[in-house]
């Protein structure tokens, strides 16, 4: 996407879009800075676009854009024989995005999708590199007031948008611009400097959010960046790159290594009383012990509920299980299930579980089908978190999800296959 593509529309409906598609950008811009910046681009971006919605009966993977939709329309029906209706409303307001942007999905990308995919990512990038910017200025506050290591790590270092999504985003991002600098898909020169600076500073990010589900995240796009960069790059530059990226996760890590160390051994003590049976597993406050609770309740309400309590009433629910098994902490700040899986579980029974399994796997799937890098990745990130954090019942998850997978998906179906890694 160019500006001069202005020039190139002749019709209002066109210039519209393309209007709409910059006010988009704006969105993927403002999406991990400030949550509250979203709604305005985001809502402008969708008015604008929605004179292409009649196109949308032309596309290809028709299916698998609407699968959102019809995840969104489980919960107006779950509203049906739900008894707090405010919190059902308020649940729907949050997933809106997922109603509204694939009906537009036909304006959203330009030229094939090949070129709005990057366009969106450049400004994804800035937006995650203005709040990273953020976050080290988060953390010296907290380090200047309080001192201790823990100010460099989770909330303090990430202090508008929970840990774990900022993990998520920075891992796609990682992968995104990895990949592209592994294919040689950038200019040479001072570009791939700069892109190869950012990639450290993601890393070293990732690693000090010290995030569970961004660890693992940061894994699985390792493994496969390393993996494709030591069949495309001659072997001397691949081993070096292996060699420099243990390094720059190795300083990270050493900086940290209390911090880490003490959540790993809080990981594995959490563990060591489920498997015993101990009741202090739902009395003491750590976030691992309150996951396990959580899922276990989840699980407890699933059960006796498999058609689901309702998109209002899952918060009841819950609490009712944690006040029954005593899990104080868990009472105390009102814990979701931490999984979307369970949550829509909990809410909406089995098809509600079994739907947003689709929407993680089906998308996996055909992207290793039509060998398809960027879809494949995503999905797969988007299994790991959405399998320990419920991670479509909060606007950054929402948005930061439909957005990209709207893009992805008609990119992936416009693209021939044998041309799908390049963006």
């Amino acid at each position: 996407m160019r500006l001069n593509d202005w020039h190139n529309e002749t019709s209002w409906q066109g210039r519209a879009a393309f209007l709409g598609r910059l006010a988009l950008l704006l969105a993927f811009a403002a999406l991990p800075v400030h949550g509250p910046l979203v709604p305005l681009p985001l809502a402008l971006g969708i008015v604008l676009l929605l004179p292409q919605a009649l196109a949308f009966g032309h596309l290809r993977d028709k299916g698998l854009l609407l699968l959102p939709v019809a995840f969104y329309l489980l919960h107006v029906v779950g509203m049906a024989y739900s008894t707090d209706i405010a919190f059902g409303l308020f649940d729907l307001e949050v997933k809106l995005s997922l109603l509204l942007v694939p009906l537009v999905a036909a304006g959203l990308v330009h030229s094939g999708g090949k070129d709005f995919l990057r366009t969106a990512m450049i400004a994804f990038s800035i937006g995650l590199l203005i709040a990273m910017a953020l976050s080290v200025r988060s953390a010296l506050s907290c380090y200047g007031a309080i001192g201790g290591l823990e100010c460099f790590t989770q909330s303090n270092l990430s202090a508008r948008i929970h840990p774990s999504y900022m993990a998520w985003f920075a891992c796609w991002t990682l992968f995104f611009w990895g990949k592209l600098l592994a294919d040689g898909g950038l200019v040479p020169g001072r570009w791939r400097m700069i892109v190869a600076c950012f990639l450290v500073l993601l890393l070293g990010y990732i690693v000090m959010l010290t995030s569970k589900s961004g660890l693992v995240g940061l894994v699985v796009v390792m493994l496969f960046l390393v993996y494709h960069a030591m069949r495309t790059l001659d072997r001397r530059t691949g081993v070096a790159l292996v060699v420099l990226l243990i390094v720059v996760m190795a300083i990270p890590l050493a900086f940290l290594g209390p911090v880490l160390s003490g959540r790993i051994h809080e990981t594995v003590g959490a563990v060591q009383r489920m498997l015993d049976d101990d009741p202090s597993l739902v009395t003491v406050e750590t976030s691992t012990n309150e996951r396990l609770t959580a899922w276990g309740c989840s699980v407890d309400c699933l059960t006796a509920s498999p058609w689901g309590t309702g998109t209002g009433d899952i918060k009841h629910a819950l609490m009712a299980c944690y006040r029954e098994k005593g899990a104080t902490a868990a009472i105390q700040h009102r814990l979701n299930s931490h999984s979307q899986i369970l949550q829509s579980g909990v809410a909406l029974g089995w098809p509600g579980l079994l739907l947003v399994c689709a929407m993680m796997m089906v998308p996996l799937l055909i992207g290793i089908r039509r060998n398809d890098p960027f879809l494949s990745i995503f999905a797969l990130l988007f299994i790991v978190n959405g399998a320990i954090e419920s991670v479509l019942e909060v606007q950054a998850g929402v948005v930061f999800f439909i957005l990209f997978y709207i893009v992805l998906v008609r990119r992936s179906s416009s693209v021939p296959q044998e041309k799908s890694r390049q963006p």
